[in-house]
């Protein structure tokens, strides 16, 4: 209840408080100024969902709704403080944890709009997401406490249901005209779709663990002893060239890097993402089933895209290899990996000795604020019962998105839709256990945001 507290709080006090498109960086003359000259920002966000599952398996529906509320001082001598609450209520629902006749199972995606450690829990949903000391410089920033992330290619926060991933630690920045910097070290995460907070032990293998590459089932949850995660990006452009590199080191558990390297001229854009993954030797000291990376395992992704650009529209042809060193592996409680063949609910962390393809289009109506997109993924090598290169015992599967996005102007200036349609199906295996919130469903989601 503390976050709803703070929230009601700041609402009480926003008559108070100068707007943003108001405030100058002049320096404050009372102490108070650094409060009644701060911004306020936040948004409202209205998330129907509902999953059609294969002939005659359960299907789902949940609506709920929830906002965000952040505030953020005036900067002092570089100084300033924020904070930002967030909270989500369910409205009217089926019982989502009523199970399928056939397979015993649950709801899956539904579940993920309120609290995946609560199955009952959704009233008390609100969360303390953001309270950070922030020191603003020249060419950059530092802040600490729980804060808001700069978006890489692993780690993010992938805010596509009611609460996105959430973080405590330092990060670092450096934006210069040649190049940008960003460093951090992370200790605690509060994971999509979750409430409290966790250290780094705690919150790895929180939702999933999975298969190990024998066939055993993982069981690394509370056994990784992680005390945190650091990471490097640097960012910088040579003419029509675009270098991206990553460094993330999971104590513990793993180094990974990735190198993105990208080539624009006129509408035409190519590019190309190289990851490779590397144990580390504590992993070794545990048990066969208590590892989340399995020592022998040297996981080597190669993504490309080609893609055309023109005003109004965009067609992407992508594709991505991920070689049989191992399976590429990333907690799915700190983000979701931005390969260029991933979609929305198709990722490839998990996988190894497995081509993916992806083709995605847009195309911006000649109507103010109104877009359409459509995206085509097929996914080949995981067989089911195969676990060597295949964490989750998935089946080759194709998949289809489209989204249509809807922004309004004038008075309504802040409010869009969002309209999410996902068809998936497996290409082999069509066993109950391995379809149930899986594959061969329909998925509909209705998103409404006001953003203030």
């Amino acid at each position: 209840m503390k976050t709803l507290i703070l929230i009601v709080f700041v609402f009480i006090n926003m008559s108070t408080l100068k707007a943003q498109d108001h405030c100058d960086n002049s320096e404050v003359e009372k102490l108070k100024e650094i409060f009644t000259k701060a911004e306020v920002e936040g948004h409202i966000r209205n998330y129907f969902m509902t999953t059609i599952n294969d002939r005659n398996l359960k299907n789902y529906y949940s609506n709920a709704l929830g906002g965000a509320i952040a505030f953020k001082t005036k900067t002092y001598k570089g100084f300033e403080i924020g904070v930002k609450g967030i909270f989500t209520y369910k409205g009217f629902s089926s019982d989502l944890n009523e199970p399928d006749e056939t397979t015993g199972k649950i709801s899956k995606w539904e579940h993920e709009l309120y609290d995946l450690n609560d199955l009952d829990n959704f009233n008390d949903l609100d969360r303390l997401e953001e309270l950070y000391l922030k020191y603003n410089f020249k060419n950059g920033y530092i802040t600490y406490g729980k804060l808001a992330i700069e978006e890489t290619p692993l780690l993010n926060e992938s805010d596509g249901r009611m609460k996105p991933f959430a973080f405590k630690g330092l990060w670092f920045n450096m934006n210069k005209i040649k190049y940008q910097l960003h460093i951090n070290w992370l200790d605690r995460v509060s994971p999509r779709s979750t409430v409290e907070w966790y250290d780094f032990n705690e919150a790895i293998g929180l939702t999933n663990n999975g298969f190990q590459p024998n066939g055993e089932i993982a069981n690394y949850r509370n056994k990784t002893k992680s005390k945190g995660l650091a990471s490097i990006q640097f960012e910088t452009g040579i003419n029509s060239f675009d270098l991206r590199l990553n460094h993330y080191y999971l104590h513990h558990i793993f180094n990974t890097s990735l190198l993105e390297l990208d080539y624009h001229n006129n509408n035409w854009f190519i590019g190309l993402q190289y990851a490779a993954q590397f144990p580390e030797d504590y992993q070794d000291r545990l048990p066969y089933k208590d590892r989340y990376i399995q020592t022998n395992e040297n996981a080597q992704v190669l993504s490309s895209r080609i893609a055309f650009d023109p005003k109004h529209w965009y067609v992407g042809i992508n594709f991505t290899r991920v070689f049989h060193n191992g399976r590429f592996l990333f907690p799915r409680e700190l983000g979701r990996d931005h390969f260029f063949t991933s979609i929305s609910r198709s990722r490839l962390e998990g996988f190894g000795n497995a081509n993916i393809f992806t083709i995605s289009s847009d195309y911006d109506f000649n109507i103010r604020g109104l877009k359409f997109g459509l995206e085509f993924t097929e996914v080949l090598g995981p067989e089911v019962g195969d676990l060597e290169f295949n964490k989750y015992n998935l089946d080759e599967y194709f998949q289809l998105n489209t989204r249509l996005h809807y922004e309004l102007h004038g008075f309504l200036e802040g409010l869009n839709f969002d309209i999410l349609y996902v068809y998936k199906e497996n290409l082999n295996n069509y066993d109950p256990i391995n379809l149930f919130n899986q594959s061969n469903y329909h998925q509909i989601n209705f998103v409404t945001n006001y953003i203030f």
